[in-house]
């Protein structure tokens, strides 16, 4: 018997699989730490991922030398010398054929059931992926709120408090968001916003704004709705950006990310643009599990052909 494992590690938390790679069959499933060497640090990191493995063997009553094959993807993992530390510390005690790369990569995998195609993830930030039969792996965006993140919830909570100042001096579109940007902060008047956004900035706070943008879209908000049209529209440049970079001949497209996992007027907005301009697209929304089951393909895909 064959065995695999595949781990999504996140921020946070991670989370493995243990499976029979000819069969599929599950073996074992479990939760740890976070895996994101710049959040935790690598030696924590590398740590939470080691843990994870030796508590799924004594569970199983194997040896860590008995996996057959192996993917780790985790967020903090974009850069390929971060990829071949992690990949490097793994073979120190494994030894099998391993994978190492980001979350964004197995999360691809996973939704589209396929080792190739596209993904587009907006969340508290955004990116896109491209991944072809060869393993080649591309991406736009991805580079934080100060400096890209565009149609992601963070955009849309900073946009939406920039431009209602701005409209509230008659500089921008009517909108009526204006107080419930206020209240979600915590701020008796809009000149409290300035050491609020200029001193104590928190992304994900401002992210956590985002609903009030989409319901204030539903309703006709002018400046909302502005909003909501300029987000689809990046959402789409970041997807469009992946396929000009590894033009494939089927085009299978994953949206995730908690601002594209559920129904509101930004994913209807940027289906409608997909639907337009890339008519050809077969569209799948992610669901929970998929990372890990991306990690599992890749991993199996090692010795299984």
């Amino acid at each position: 018997m064959r065995i695999g494992f595949g781990i999504d590690g996140g921020a946070t938390r991670s989370r493995l699989r243990v499976f029979e790679a000819d069969t599929d069959r599950l073996l074992h499933t479990s939760e740890g730490g976070p895996t994101n060497p710049h959040s935790v640090g690598a030696a924590t990191a590398y740590e939470n991922a080691q843990g994870l493995l030796i508590a799924a063997c004594d569970a199983l009553g194997i040896q860590l030398t008995d996996f057959a094959c192996g993917c780790l993807g985790s967020a903090g993992l974009g850069r390929t010398a971060d990829q071949a530390d992690f990949h490097a510390f793994l073979n120190s005690f494994l030894a099998c054929p391993l994978h190492v790369g980001t979350d964004g990569e197995i999360l691809l995998v996973g939704s589209l059931n396929s080792l190739d195609g596209y993904c587009l993830i907006a969340g508290t930030g955004s990116l896109a992926l491209g991944r072809d039969s060869t393993a080649q792996v591309v991406r736009a965006g991805g580079l934080g709120h100060m400096l890209g993140d565009e149609g992601s919830a963070s955009w849309l909570g900073w946009q939406a408090m920039r431009r209602a100042l701005a409209s509230r001096e008659h500089r921008d579109l009517k909108t009526g968001m204006l107080p419930a940007l206020l209240a979600h902060y915590q701020l008796r008047v809009p000149e409290d916003s300035i050491a609020l956004f200029h001193q104590r900035f928190a992304k994900a706070q401002v992210a956590a704004s985002a609903p009030i943008v989409l319901k204030a879209s539903e309703a006709g908000d002018a400046l909302a709705l502005d909003l909501v049209q300029k987000g689809a529209q990046a959402l789409f440049l970041l997807i469009q950006s992946v396929i000009t970079q590894l033009p494939q001949q089927q085009l299978r497209v994953s949206l995730a990310g908690g601002l594209l996992e559920r129904d509101n007027a930004l994913r209807r907005a940027l289906c409608d643009l997909l639907a337009n301009k890339l008519p050809a697209a077969q569209t799948a929304i992610a669901a929970p599990g998929d990372a890990v089951k991306g990690a599992c393909m890749l991993a199996k895909a090692l010795v299984v052909g």
